[in-house]
């Protein structure tokens, strides 16, 4: 049976295509995990000699599009049809759902939760930081809330008390009446959120509320 079977050319070249899109999206998955706040327009270019075949695909993990957040620190919508996106939580019906509960006049607020002294990321003291779900990354913050027992990633923002208000504002969206928050709010200010997220086309902007809590 082997020796009917010879690798030619032909061959050769389509394993070549096959191992590189498993290696392609292999990496894909490393970077979208775990290098949320990489620039790679900073990252020194590699000597790899791709085969012909090769030269001409557009490899994900070099589209810088799959950066999920602006300039300012912001979440902003990723472009790539290639990248494998970092889906945000839904959280359109239970933000629908509180915001028909207040305009029928009914009581919502909540009341700022104080960190545990464990904390989350307690081992870690460098990357502490005095508010629930945010974890310092170097200069910056990271939001991470828990979904089913396990943390989902939502964004990086330069400033820390604009990624506690993301957290909260995600917390809400998850956990409606039952959300714990890192400040307290009213009513109206929830309301406000809520329509930010709504007339934003999903996109939840922090920094407007950073004045109100």
């Amino acid at each position: 049976m082997l020796s009917n079977y010879s690798i030619n050319s032909a061959n050769a070249q389509a394993l070549s295509i096959a191992y590189y899109e498993i290696l392609e999206a292999a990496l894909s998955e490393v970077f979208n995990q775990f290098c949320w706040d990489c620039d790679l327009s900073q990252q020194p270019k590699n000597n790899l000699v791709l085969p012909e075949a090769l030269k001409s695909r557009k490899t994900t993990v070099g589209d810088l599009s799959m950066l999920c957040e602006s300039q300012n620190g912001s979440p902003v919508k990723q472009t790539s049809l290639k990248a494998k996106k970092n889906k945000l939580p839904d959280v359109k019906s239970n933000l629908t759902m509180i915001l028909q509960m207040i305009n029928a006049n009914c009581e919502v607020s909540f009341i700022a939760t104080t960190k545990s002294s464990r904390g989350l990321h307690n081992g870690a003291s460098k990357r502490r930081s005095q508010y629930i779900g945010v974890l310092g990354n170097g200069s910056r913050w990271q939001v991470l809330i828990n979904i089913s027992g396990k943390k989902k990633y939502i964004g990086t923002f330069g400033d820390e008390k604009e990624a506690a208000i993301m957290h909260d504002f995600y917390s809400i969206g998850l956990n409606k009446l039952d959300a714990k928050t890192n400040f307290s709010y009213e009513g109206m200010t929830v309301q406000d959120m809520i329509m930010n997220y709504l007339t934003n086309d999903g996109c939840f902007n922090p920094s407007e509320f950073l004045t109100r809590v």
